[in-house]
């Protein structure tokens, strides 16, 4: 008897010592969670996936090993994605001359290097760590430059119509921003990779076309966001014609919207730079906008839904689509990719969106207008890699009662608990009395 009992301690530590053995060697994990959220967001997992150098991340703070825990749980995530990845703790007060060399002013902070290139950030969060990462990765940190000079909304400005909240994400990723006046220069810098152009309230002169052509001929990209008046000789180079009138659509009310004049606009499936998009981009007084040329490819990115139409009347009370007038049922197009048909080394990138609203300082925090516009510009300039993680709160935290059940809960503490307690302290003073 002594025996088996010995066997069976000896199986049982041997099962144990196997179990820990193989926990060590076997580092495989399975998220259940609500939406995944103990793992990385995908746009994460796809841009480990796109690095091809080491990355290193030092995180500078105190020893204390709760906190670096924590820290060191989010770091394993991209580890295991990501095996090349090394990582370190440093003490500052340990390394004090480190610190004052890289600007450490408090703690946590993480340095994130790589290629050569470095990055601190101020906490660690997933979202902030990709974006360093993408930051880094970045392999064409170009100039973007707003045309000014006609009335255009510029990237720098603080106006409503102004662009400035967008040009400020943009210098986030890594972009380098500003105006460009052609009047001034008379021409376009070769260090340009990007102009954008928004909304000129006056026309361009015969020189200032002529440089904007020769621009796109010797493949640079334009994103042109087509307000106010119109380049005729630009929009018949590219082939770009606008249907009369403004966009209604009747889909903006099941938005919540009160006004017809806001275009809801979905991504086109299989379309360049629209395969992130899950929620529509609004666009406020956009028009319509369709391309015929034997030299440009027109390819639709963002359309509306088959309530719209172009409105060419007034826009006030009852309104209804009139085929006589040139208005056309929706799908219509609010933003098109041109790209020429016969492929060169220098072929340009283009796109043109029906409005600039959407993207103005006023506006640009509506529906997915923020993830469109900077999908948008990693496009035009050949950064398709860098992504952007959007803020996550996981639903499994937070509870979203209704009416009802607020007043129930209330209900049941505030009235049902209590009553029950007293009722059953009255009982039991009851019963010892008896006895």
């Amino acid at each position: 008897m002594n025996l088996r009992h010995h066997l069976l301690s000896l199986l049982v530590f041997l099962a144990l010592g196997l179990s820990l053995y193989l926990g060590e060697i076997c580092n495989h994990q399975w998220d259940w969670s609500h939406s995944g959220r103990n793992q990385l967001h995908p746009r994460s997992i796809a841009l480990l996936n796109h690095l091809d150098a080491p990355l290193r991340i030092t995180v500078f703070m105190p020893d204390h090993p709760v906190q670096r825990a924590g820290i060191r749980e989010l770091l394993d995530k991209y580890q295991q994605q990501y095996p090349a990845m090394k990582t370190a703790f440093v003490d500052p007060s340990q390394h004090p001359q480190q610190a004052r060399e890289l600007g450490i002013q408090h703690t946590p902070q993480l340095l994130v290097e790589y290629k050569g290139r470095h990055e601190l950030i101020p906490q660690a969060n997933e979202e902030l760590l990709t974006r360093a990462i993408s930051r880094l990765s970045l392999d064409n940190r170009g100039w973007i430059a707003s045309l000014q000079g006609h009335g255009e909304a510029s990237l720098l400005g603080q106006h409503n119509f102004d662009l400035g909240t967008f040009g400020k994400l943009l210098q986030d990723k890594g972009y380098k921003v500003i105006d460009l006046n052609l009047n001034d220069t008379g021409q376009i810098p070769d260090n340009i990779d990007l102009l954008v152009l928004a909304a000129p309230a006056s026309a361009y002169s015969e020189q200032e076309s002529h440089v904007l052509q020769n621009w796109l001929n010797q493949g640079g990209a334009l994103l042109w966001l087509a307000d106010g008046n119109i380049p005729t000789p630009l929009a018949n180079d590219l082939g770009v014609e606008f249907l009369p009138g403004t966009v209604v659509d009747a889909a903006a009310a099941d938005l919540g919207i009160d006004s017809p004049t806001v275009a809801v606009a979905r991504a086109v499936q299989g379309a360049p730079l629209a395969a992130d998009l899950r929620t529509p981009v609004l666009m406020p007084g956009a028009r319509a906008l369709q391309a015929k040329s034997d030299a440009w490819h027109p390819v639709p990115v963002l359309q509306t839904g088959p309530r719209s139409w172009n409105e060419t009347g007034g826009l006030k009370g009852s309104i209804s689509r009139d085929p006589q007038a040139g208005e056309q049922r929706g799908p219509l197009n609010l933003a098109l990719a041109l790209m020429l048909k016969s492929k060169s080394s220098n072929s340009p990138r283009i796109l043109v969106a029906g409005d600039s609203d959407f993207l103005s300082n006023s506006v640009l925090g509506n529906g997915a207008n923020r993830d469109f516009g900077l999908a948008a510009i990693h496009w035009l300039t050949g950064n398709d890699s860098l992504v952007d993680i959007p803020p996550f709160t996981p639903p499994d935290q937070q509870l979203r009662w209704g009416p009802a059940g607020n007043a129930l809960v209330a209900a049941v503490f505030l009235f049902a608990l209590p009553l029950l307690f007293s009722i059953t302290g009255l009982f039991l003073i009851w019963r010892r009395r008896r006895r």
